[in-house]
């Protein structure tokens, strides 16, 4: 009896390992889908600044809009996170964190700490909504 129990605790253990590897895995391959399409940091900083916006504004739309198939929930708490103005600021809470990240890169590339050339404005934005919401252990 107390075998049984163990061998039952043991794949219960695998199935919550198996539900957050999954998790994992679609968080990559959406990662990877996404930056398929990528623009390193040096080119996005050529840009003037409207196409800049446009560019964050579009990526973040193509992600929500990936991600509401499977919790649209978190996909609509991420636009607002972009998109609602702060009270008293001229931007949303989402891109200024996102502006900070950015100068912050900006600031270790004329240190000579980073190579803009090889970081990608996708993976930055993604590295904000994902310390913002961070992803959830899947409940079986």
């Amino acid at each position: 009896m107390i075998v049984a129990d163990r061998n039952f605790e043991d794949h219960r253990n695998g199935f919550i390992r198996l539900g957050l590897y999954s998790c994992m895995k679609l968080f990559l391959a959406f990662f990877v889908l996404m930056t398929a399409q990528a623009m390193s940091l040096k080119d996005f900083n050529t840009k003037p600044t409207h196409d800049r916006s446009v560019y964050v504004v579009d990526f973040i739309e193509k992600m929500t809009g990936d991600l509401g198939a499977k919790n649209p929930q978190l996909a609509q708490d991420i636009r607002d996170w972009f998109s609602r103005t702060q009270e008293g600021k001229p931007f949303s809470a989402g891109l200024e964190k996102l502006y900070v990240e950015l100068g912050a890169l900006e600031s270790l590339a004329q240190d000579g700490k980073v190579d803009l050339s090889k970081i990608q404005v996708e993976g930055v934005i993604v590295k904000v909504v994902k310390d913002k919401f961070p992803p959830q252990p899947s409940q079986k």
